[in-house]
């Protein structure tokens, strides 16, 4: 590769890494675990120092052991004694070091669903807009579905490796002391090196120069795992969703099995999977590369160290005992340069993770608040005006709505129609708020309705979307979307929706789960069911303002006309709205608003419409041959 070719890969290696403040994130993630499990830090920190102190006990006891039996005058009880206690202490020292890994193991899953709600919560609670952004959603799967091995749950584990690693040098360190003081017995050159003073500053010195090289290599091999865990999100989330969505829904299983779509379903997660694979291989091979330099330059030091404390044995500098002694001091130095090594580039790795999750929880909340409350006397008169609104979803290149002037009042039933894609949803989603319009103003009462708190502002509706969602809830907590509910108002809210023979069917009642998700006693509603259960859950609200966008898709004619005179009378001096594709639910409404390519193309009453002659006129022409 060229000089330029390479400097232009390094700087688009350096654009796309993510930038932030490891201190402070370091920082923040041990904040975060203190305040989430206060109990969580210090079970790390003993673990560690049990860790790094269990096997010198062995060392230490048999090394004493050994210089015991060496001895012409050994003294055998004293022997055996060292024995009974070298045996007593492991397996003590098993039993704590058990105990505080699964101590800690039990503190880390109580973190890791504090990572789940927190991420829930987030969801529910940002900016509905930003739920569909599938940036945002890729990032959300990603900390939901790696945080055991990544991000702040696996920070505990690092950071008790990582202290059991430094007190193992440590501890290293200190019993190697006198093997540097004590002096080899004899004349010559070996014996003039392994006395002199250059020979600990040698070993210091490659010891040094091993635990900075280990680094520098785990800190460019972490930066390679964190461009191909990028890289892989979008086909590993892809590969996620298709299994939890598709294979393992129960709803989706129809289609599944009677149209044969496994082979499709299977065909795409094979190719996502040889993507995923592909990415994950070309950080393996670099992996390899990176880390065989520093492998065989710790090898060395470790070979070189044992040649030295075999050389300094071999010339009497100490017995038999302090070999035992040395040697596994030496050996528990590697493995804690090792666990060192292995834990800061795995600790670097993380942090990004780390620093994911916190990006996650910063992003901005619900739209602007406002200020104004809404109003016992708002709520009981009010008037909705659209002035002038166009609106583009994020990321669209169209308007969804273009100029949308209307007004609507307090009584005034009005029914919204048009074919599909004339915007007639994203109306009423502009209506509750879940976005903001792109142009124009929307006013309550002749006040741009973000200038209202949003939560008050939000209670003014009961709605139910084209696209509900039952919970697998129990059904009572379905209605009242709540825990604690009156009971007599969700039972008159189901029986008013139509829902009231099935209900008398039920041996729980009220209580009977929703779904077998949780239980063999749960029940399957069927499509009509649902709706009227989501309808149920706008009669429980009862808010000033009633919203149904295709409330009785899913209904036979009988029983939607039954549900529309019962709505009609639910919405008796209240205003609501009405969007349908059956016209002739649209007779009772005082206006009919009529939507073509999101613009309102024709406002009137159903005979004035007709009469007009447009599209409200060949659309019920249309429809009317099928009642006739």
């Amino acid at each position: 590769m060229s000089r330029e070719g390479k400097r232009s890969r390094e700087e688009k290696e350096k654009k796309d890494t993510p930038a932030f403040d490891r201190r402070k994130t370091v920082i923040r993630g041990l904040k975060y675990l203190a305040a989430d499990c206060p109990a969580i830090l210090p079970v790390v920190v003993l673990d560690a120092i049990f860790e790094a102190v269990y096997p010198y006990i062995g060392i230490l006891l048999s090394a004493a052991i050994l210089t015991g039996l060496a001895d012409p005058g050994r003294d055998m009880g004293h022997l055996v004694f060292l024995a009974l206690l070298l045996v007593g202490a492991n397996f003590l020292g098993r039993r704590i070091l058990d105990f505080c890994g699964q101590l800690q193991d039990v503190l880390q899953y109580v973190v890791m669903k504090h990572v789940d709600r927190s991420v829930a919560e987030k969801a529910w609670k940002m900016e509905y807009g930003m739920s569909g952004d599938p940036e945002i959603n890729e990032r959300k799967w990603a900390i939901t579905y790696y945080h055991y091995g990544r991000g702040v749950v696996a920070m505990a584990w690092q950071l008790r490796n990582f202290l059991q690693a430094i007190a193992t040098i440590g501890i290293s360190l200190a019993l190697t002391m006198q093997l540097f003081v004590a002096r080899a017995v004899g004349e010559g050159p070996v014996v003039g090196f392994l006395n002199h003073w250059m020979a600990p500053v040698l070993f210091w010195s490659l010891a040094a120069l091993n635990i900075c090289y280990t680094i520098w290599t785990s800190a460019q091999v972490e930066k390679c795992y964190y461009r191909q865990g990028e890289d892989s999100r979008r086909p590993g989330n892809q590969m996620m969703s298709l299994l939890e969505r598709c294979c393992a829904e129960y709803r989706k299983g129809k289609e599944l099995r009677l149209f044969g779509a496994g082979e499709v379903i299977g065909s795409r997660l094979e190719a996502l999977s040889r993507e995923v694979v592909g990415i994950a291989e070309s950080a393996f091979r670099y992996e390899r590369r990176a880390t065989c330099l520093p492998t065989l330059f710790s090898w060395l030091f470790h070979m070189l160290v044992y040649l030295f404390v075999g050389m300094k044995a071999f010339f009497g500098a100490f017995g038999a005992g302090s070999i035992l002694q040395y040697t596994g001091a030496v050996t528990q130095f590697g493995n804690g340069i090792t666990q060192f090594s292995d834990t800061v580039r795995a600790f670097l790795q993380n942090l990004r993770y780390i620093q994911d999750y916190f990006d996650f929880l910063d992003l901005p909340g619900r739209m602007d608040t406002g200020t104004l409350p809404v109003t016992k006397q708002i709520r009981e008169d009010y008037t909705f005006t659209f002035r002038d609104v166009t609106f583009t979803y994020p990321g669209g290149t169209e308007p969804v709505l273009h100029h949308v002037n209307c007004e609507f009042r307090k009584g005034e039933k009005l029914a919204v129609v048009g074919r599909n894609g004339s915007g007639k949803t994203t109306f009423i989603k502009l209506l509750c708020r879940l976005y903001d319009p792109e142009e124009g103003e929307i006013l309550l009462n002749g006040v741009d309705i973000r200038r209202y708190q949003y939560d008050q502002y939000m209670e003014l509706f009961s709605t139910v979307f084209q696209d509900y969602r039952i919970f697998a809830f129990e059904l009572g907590e379905n209605v009242a979307a709540a825990s604690d509910y009156e009971e007599d108002r969700v039972i008159r809210s189901l029986q008013d929706a139509g829902f009231g023979e099935r209900l008398k069917s039920l041996e729980k009642g009220l209580h009977t789960p929703v779904f077998k998700f949780f239980g063999e006693d749960g029940v399957e509603l069927s499509g009509g069911e649902s709706q009227k259960v989501a309808i149920a859950r706008s009669l429980y609200r009862d808010a000033p303002y009633l919203v149904m966008d295709e409330p009785t898709a899913a209904l036979d004619p009988v029983a939607e006309a039954e549900v529309y005179q019962q709505m009609n009378h639910f919405a008796r001096g209240k205003g609501a709205i009405y969007i349908s594709h059956r016209l002739s639910s649209c007779h009772f409404c005082d206006r009919i608003l009529v939507f073509q390519e999101g613009r309102v193309v024709e406002n009137g009453t159903h005979r004035e419409l007709l009469e007009a002659g447009g599209l409200y006129r060949k659309m019920w022409d249309a429809q009317a041959q099928y009642y006739a």
